[in-house]
């Protein structure tokens, strides 16, 4: 008849003791981990948005107005309108002889940009409804008009200062190369009246980092880099290649509200 070893009974008492603490142990820290990593979701999630945004770029600077909606649960698509200035290089001048109003020698134009396109945002990491950074990878593209403004000076063309002219810059016109015949610069209103248009396209984009804590009201700081593009050179220098776009770094401040809760 089979006889049961008491020893051997207990040494598997044992195994099945150690069995059973390290699948109790695990349990717990399986559970530990998810609770840890554990995020509850929004209670509130808001279906659209507007902002307002400024941005200072290597070329100037922009104030824009940005309107779009959630269609995914980490995507968001809407459309933009901005006004932009860019400058080129450009030396400043005021003439010896009259204390006058200062000028960009060379100059041609002064240009400024207005641009409408579509774009969004792709939430690369979401933040808990506590509170955090929101980090998005921003994009946007479109339509891109540049405004050219001829410069106006005033031009001495006698040794008195009694023949003094109101003339548009020109490549063509050699007092314009030389300072000491330019007194100041003329009316900035006065190049509204040879305003001329050059359409084009351009492309954003960039990383947007959003700190709000209200999750109704959006505070945003953005890094990137965009591209403005012409169909012809932009005629901005007299003796520099003038350029069919430009290229420019940002760092744009985003502020706006979220409405429409799911």
């Amino acid at each position: 008849m089979f006889q049961l070893d008491w020893k051997y009974f207990r040494h598997i008492l044992r195994v099945l003791a150690v069995l059973l603490t390290v699948v109790w142990g695990g349990r717990v820290c399986a559970q530990v981990q998810v609770y840890e990593d554990y995020v509850p979701e929004k209670q509130v999630l808001y279906m659209k948005h507007r902002f307002f945004y400024a941005q200072i770029h290597t070329g100037g600077g922009t104030l824009g107005y940005e309107q779009g909606q959630l269609n995914r649960k980490f995507s968001y698509s809407g459309w933009n309108v901005e006004l932009a200035t860019q400058i080129n290089p450009k030396t400043k001048a005021v003439n010896w002889y009259r204390a006058g109003r200062s000028y960009k020698y060379g100059m041609l134009n002064s240009f400024m940009i207005l641009r409408g396109g579509y774009g969004g945002l792709w939430v690369l990491n979401d933040k808990p409804y506590w509170g955090g950074v929101q980090v998005s990878l921003s994009y946007r593209g479109g339509f891109s008009l540049g405004l050219a403004f001829p410069q106006w000076v005033y031009v001495i063309y006698d040794g008195e200062g009694q023949d003094i002219r109101l003339e548009k810059m020109s490549a063509d016109n050699p007092r314009h190369k030389d300072v000491a015949y330019i007194v100041a610069r003329g009316p900035i209103m006065k190049g509204f009246s040879g305003l001329r248009p050059y359409p084009g396209a351009y492309a954003k984009v960039g990383l947007d980092f959003e700190f709000g804590k209200v999750e109704e009201r959006s505070h945003t700081l953005g890094f990137g880099m965009l591209y403005d593009c012409y169909f012809t050179r932009i005629p901005l220098m007299m003796e520099r290649r003038n350029p069919f776009g430009f290229f420019n770094f940002y760092i744009e401040y985003k502020f706006g509200m979220r409405y429409g809760i799911r």
